[in-house]
C-alpha cells in the first residue's frame, strides 16, 4: 500500500486526502480494515494525534468506520462520501444550469447505453410502467416531472454501475434546486404538443432499452437532452 510520508503544516488534511486517494484508487476496498493508529502514525511519520483527527474527520463524513476495540473499516457508501463535494462544486458553479443540462448529457446518455446492455427484467417492468404512467399523464401532464426523473434515475440504476448510479443522483438533487422552476414555467408556456413529443422521445428511449440496443439509445437520450436543453435556453432568453 502506497502511504507516503507526510512533511507538512497541514498534516490532517493530507493524510485525508491519501486515504480518499487510496480508496478512489481501489487499493482500499468496501469493507477492508485499516492499519492502526500506531501502525498509520509510523507509515505517515506523523504523530497520532493528527492521525487520528483525519480518521475522526474521515469516520464523520461516512468514509469510514471506526469500531470500539474493533479497528478501522471502509463503509459500504464510502463512494458516496467522496463524490457528495460535487454536490458543493456544482452550485458554487457560474452558468450552473448551462453546467448542469451539460453533466446530464454526460452522465444519462451513457446510462442508457449502459442500461440496454445490462438492465434486469424488473428495471425492465420498472421503465415500463413509468412509460404508462406518463401516457396516462397526458395531455396535462401534471406529473411529467416525478415521472421523468424516477425514468432517468432507473436507467442509472439499471447501468449496474454504482458509481454512475450515485453520481447520477448527486447531480439530480442539485437539477431540483435549479431546474424545477424553470422547468415548470416553460412547459406551461408551450404548446400541447410540448408534452406529447416528450413522452414519445421517453418511450422511444424505453423501446431501445427493452430491444437491448444500446447505440440507439444513447444517440435517442442525446436528441432527447438536447431538445430539452434547446427549449429551456429559448425560454430563458425570452425571459430575460
Amino acid at each position: 500500500m502506497d502511504i507516503r510520508p507526510i512533511k507538512s503544516k497541514r498534516t490532517t488534511e493530507i493524510i485525508l486526502d491519501q486515504i480518499k486517494e487510496l480508496i478512489v484508487k481501489g487499493e482500499l476496498s468496501q469493507g477492508d480494515k485499516l492499519l492502526t493508529e500506531n501502525e498509520l502514525s509510523e507509515r505517515f511519520q506523523v504523530s497520532r494525534t493528527s492521525v487520528r483527527e483525519a480518521l475522526a474527520a474521515l469516520s464523520l463524513t461516512g468514509i469510514l468506520e471506526i469500531r470500539q476495540g474493533g479497528g478501522i473499516y471502509v463503509k459500504a457508501n464510502a463512494s458516496n462520501a467522496i463524490i457528495e463535494p460535487l454536490t458543493f462544486i456544482l452550485l458554487l458553479e457560474k452558468n450552473k444550469l448551462q453546467n448542469i443540462l451539460e453533466v446530464r448529457k454526460a452522465l444519462e446518455v451513457e446510462a442508457a447505453g449502459l442500461a440496454a446492455l445490462r438492465r434486469n427484467e424488473e428495471e425492465l417492468a420498472t421503465l415500463g410502467d413509468l412509460i404508462e404512467q406518463m401516457e396516462n399523464d397526458l395531455p396535462d401532464a401534471q406529473n411529467s416531472e416525478a415521472l421523468d426523473l424516477k425514468f432517468h434515475l432507473t436507467l442509472a440504476k439499471a447501468s449496474e454501475n454504482p458509481l454512475l448510479d450515485r453520481m447520477m443522483n448527486t447531480v439530480q438533487e442539485i437539477m431540483g434546486q435549479t431546474l424545477q422552476v424553470t422547468r415548470a414555467l416553460w412547459m406551461s408556456a408551450t404548446t400541447e404538443g410540448t408534452s406529447y413529443r416528450l413522452f414519445e422521445d421517453h418511450r422511444n428511449i424505453y423501446e431501445m432499452i427493452r430491444d437491448q440496443d444500446a447505440d440507439m439509445a444513447r444517440k435517442l437520450t442525446y436528441e432527447h437532452l438536447r431538445k430539452v436543453e434547446l427549449e429551456l435556453g429559448k425560454y430563458r432568453e425570452e425571459e430575460e
